[in-house]
């Protein structure tokens, strides 16, 4: 069926003749003649009664009228939804987060890029780290943020964030002495430590090694669940900043004097993604300028 058909049934059912339909519509008039004959013949259906110059609507022309006026409707609607879409069409990105940086701000700061560009399909992803080069590789994935910095020249890496290494214990702790030494000695007699997986723990742990008897140690590779641990009071932690501010905030955890050894050992956060993907241009740089609002 020819949405012409339609207009032009439309128009005579309106008009009362096929001369002022197609005066309506400008074509001539042997058009709607052919348009009519052609829909009748698709439905089956006698639409008008024709008596020389004169057409009159039949009954069953008058119940299809409405049929007609909304079927028209619907396709003008779905045309210009799809002309739309071709000015602007969506962009599908799949972002992969790091589970350790579900308790940053990155992920707010995704959902705000969402809401502001429509025209973007976003997708959040965690990729395990060691399958990660090859999914953004493959193009499985556009941009990976994490503490993972990508050394090949295919990839563009670059720090987003910088945070210092912080020693937390639980609040549900209550320490009996005063002084820091003290405290740092009670806290690692008494606890075990826990740390992730990072290269930058390696230098502050052997500087507290040197200086207190650390007799517990472990490593925890999910963030998460170090912080879930310590927060029960079941150890005592070595953190970046970044990743534990709410619970600081909070007085969820506590932290510890280290003097500076954190500040000059902090842990990066990555925005990497290749180097040619030119569509990811929009996140990236929404990602950067609002890092910079929050700094400033």
């Amino acid at each position: 069926m020819d949405i012409k058909w339609l207009k032009s049934f439309i128009a005579v059912a309106e008009e009362g003749s096929f001369r002022a339909a197609a005066e309506k519509l400008y074509i001539s008039q042997p058009s709607i003649t052919v348009h009519m004959k052609l829909l009748e013949e698709h439905l089956q259906v006698q639409l008008f009664h024709r008596e020389h110059t004169k057409v009159k609507i039949s009954v069953i022309g008058e119940k299809y009228y409405p049929i007609a006026k909304n079927l028209v409707a619907q396709i003008e609607a779905s045309t210009n939804e799809i002309h739309l879409e071709s000015l602007n069409p969506v962009v599908p990105l799949i972002v992969s987060v790091s589970p350790a940086l579900l308790y940053t701000n990155l992920l707010e700061q995704i959902h705000n890029f969402i809401e502001l560009h429509p025209q973007f399909n976003v997708e959040i992803v965690m990729e395990d780290q060691v399958q990660l080069e090859n999914a953004i590789r493959g193009q499985r994935i556009d941009v990976a943020l994490g503490l993972h910095k990508f050394t090949y020249k295919e990839f563009h890496s670059e720090r987003i964030d910088r945070s210092p290494l912080r020693l937390v214990y639980s609040s549900k702790l209550k320490l009996a002495e005063k002084q820091l030494d003290l405290q740092l000695k009670e806290l690692f007699d008494e606890h075990q430590l826990y740390v992730g997986y990072l290269n930058e723990h390696t230098p502050v742990v052997e500087w507290l090694k040197n200086e207190y008897d650390i007799k517990k140690f472990n490593k925890i590779n999910d963030v998460i669940f170090a912080i879930k641990l310590i927060k029960e009071g079941l150890g005592i932690g070595l953190l970046p900043e970044s990743l534990i501010a709410e619970e600081i905030e909070a007085d969820l955890l506590r932290v510890v004097d280290i003097g500076s050894i954190g500040t000059i050992n902090p842990v990066d956060i990555y925005m990497s993604h290749l180097r040619n993907n030119t569509k990811i241009i929009p996140l990236t740089s929404f990602v950067r300028q609002s890092l910079i609002c929050m700094g400033e």
